[in-house]
C-alpha cells in the first residue's frame, strides 16, 4: 500500500510539473504576441495625440497616465492573481487591451485617447504579473531559469517585431486605422489565454511590518530607485522619440525600424547575460550598461540622419537591455529572503512610477528648449545613477557560481 500511495504522489507531482511546464510555455506565446501588439501601438500614443491637437506638455501628461494606473494597481493586481489564479485576470487583461486599442482606432477627442491609453497600460501589468506568477511557480532550479531566460526573450522578440509592424500599418492606413494590427494580434492573445490552465502560486503575505523594514534598506531603495531610474531614461525614446524622427524628416516606417532595432539588440544580447557576469562580474557590467546607456541616448539627440540613428538604437538596446535584467538581479540578491516578492512588487511600481513621470517631465523641457536637449538630459541622468550604486552595490559569495550552473 505504502508503495502505491508513493506512486501516486510521483505521478501526481509529475503531471502538476508537466501542466506547469505547459502553462509556462503558453504564456511564453502570449508574452510574445502581447509585447508585439504593445509596441506596435504604444510608441504611437504620442503621434495621435499630436495630431489631435495635443502640445508637448500635453503629450507627455497623456503618456504618463499610461503608467499611473500601474503603479497605484500593480500590488492589488499581485494579490488578485495570488488569491485566484492568473488564467481569469489575464484573459480580463487581454481583453482591456482590445477594447483598448480599438478606441484608438476611433478616438479623435484627447479625453477618449486619455481614457483608451489608461486602458491600455491597465491590461499590460496584468498581463505582465500573470506571466511572471506562472514563471515564477515553475519549480526551481534550471527549469525555472530556463523558462524565466525565455520569458525575456519573449518579450524582447515582441519588442523587436511590434515597432515594424506598427510603423508599416501607420504608414499605409493612418495614425488611427494602424491601431487595428495591435487589435488582431491583441484577439490572438484571448484565445491564448482562454487555453492556458489555470495556476495558482501562493506568495508571501505581505504585511506593513514587512514593507517598513524594506524601505528602511538603503541597499534596496538605491537598486529600486536605479532600475526606476533606467525605465525613467527609456521611456523618453518611446515617448518622444517619434515626435523627434518626424521633427527630422523621418517616415514612421523608418522610426519604427529604429525603435525595433533597439527591441532587436536587447533580445541578442540577453542570452548572452550568465556569461557576461562570469566573465567580468554583475557590479562592473551594471555599471557599464548604465554609462554607456546613457551616452547612447544622449546620441539621439545629436543624430539626424537614419543610419546613425539605427547604430544609436542598436547600442542603446545592446546597454539598456543588460540594464533591466541586471537591477533584477540585484535587487533579488540583496532581498530578504522572505520577503522578497514584497521587494519585487516595490521595483515593478519604481518602474512604473519612473515611467509616469518621465513624460511630464522632459514634456515641459521639450517645450522650454526643443525635443533634442530631451534626449542629452534623459542620458545625462542615466550616467549620474551610477552614483547610487558605487557604495552599495555588494556581490554575495557564490553569486557568479550560481549564474555558472
Amino acid at each position: 500500500m505504502s508503495d502505491t500511495a508513493e506512486n501516486d504522489q510521483t505521478t501526481t507531482k509529475s503531471n502538476q510539473t508537466d501542466l506547469l511546464h505547459s502553462g509556462a510555455y503558453l504564456y511564453l506565446i502570449l508574452n510574445f504576441l502581447h509585447f508585439t501588439a504593445l509596441n506596435a501601438s504604444r510608441p504611437y500614443f504620442s503621434l495621435l495625440a499630436s495630431e489631435n491637437n495635443a502640445g508637448i506638455i500635453g503629450v507627455g501628461i497623456i503618456t504618463s497616465l499610461y503608467s499611473i494606473g500601474q503603479v497605484l494597481l500593480a500590488m492589488p493586481i499581485g494579490r488578485l492573481i495570488d488569491r485566484i489564479g492568473s488564467k481569469a485576470p489575464v484573459i480580463w487583461g487581454t481583453v482591456m487591451f482590445i477594447v483598448g486599442v480599438s478606441g484608438l482606432a476611433f478616438s479623435r477627442h484627447l479625453l477618449l485617447i486619455t481614457f483608451f491609453i489608461m486602458m491600455v497600460g491597465l491590461s499590460h501589468v496584468v498581463i505582465l504579473l500573470g506571466g511572471q506568477s506562472v514563471m515564477t511557480a515553475v519549480p526551481a532550479g534550471e527549469s525555472r531559469n530556463r523558462f524565466v531566460g525565455l520569458h525575456t526573450f519573449a518579450n524582447s522578440a515582441g519588442s523587436f517585431v511590434g515597432p515594424i509592424i506598427g510603423g508599416y500599418l501607420q504608414d499605409r492606413w493612418g495614425t488611427n486605422f494602424g491601431y487595428f494590427g495591435a487589435v488582431i494580434i491583441g484577439v490572438l492573445c484571448t484565445f491564448v489565454a482562454i487555453a492556458s490552465p489555470q495556476n495558482r502560486n501562493k506568495l508571501d503575505r505581505s504585511d506593513d511590518k514587512g514593507i517598513r523594514s524594506v524601505l528602511k534598506n538603503r541597499q534596496i531603495i538605491r537598486i529600486i530607485v536605479v532600475s526606476g531610474i533606467v525605465l525613467f531614461s527609456i521611456e523618453v525614446t518611446l515617448s518622444y522619440f517619434p515626435m523627434y524622427g518626424s521633427e527630422i524628416g523621418l517616415s514612421t516606417v523608418a522610426i519604427g525600424t529604429i525603435l525595433s532595432v533597439r527591441g532587436m539588440a536587447q533580445m541578442i544580447i540577453r542570452p548572452f547575460l550568465k556569461n557576461l557576469i562570469a566573465w567580468f562580474r554583475r557590479d562592473r557590467i551594471m555599471i557599464f550598461s548604465l554609462v554607456f546607456g546613457g551616452l547612447s541616448i544622449v546620441m539621439y539627440g545629436l543624430l539626424n540622419t537614419y543610419w546613425a540613428l539605427i547604430l544609436a538604437a542598436g547600442f542603446s538596446g545592446i546597454t539598456l537591455g543588460l540594464a533591466m535584467p541586471l537591477t533584477l538581479l540585484a535587487v533579488s540578491d540583496v532581498a530578504p529572503r522572505d520577503q522578497s516578492s514584497q521587494v519585487l512588487a516595490l521595483r515593478v511600481m519604481g518602474n512604473y512610477l519612473g515611467q509616469s513621470v518621465s513624460p511630464l517631465i522632459f514634456g515641459l523641457l521639450g517645450t522650454l528648449l526643443g525635443l533634442a536637449p530631451v534626449f542629452w538630459i534623459s542620458g545625462g541622468i542615466l550616467v549620474l545613477s551610477t552614483k547610487l550604486l558605487l557604495p552599495g552595490i555588494k556581490i554575495r559569495p557564490g553569486i557568479v557560481k550560481r549564474f555558472k550552473s
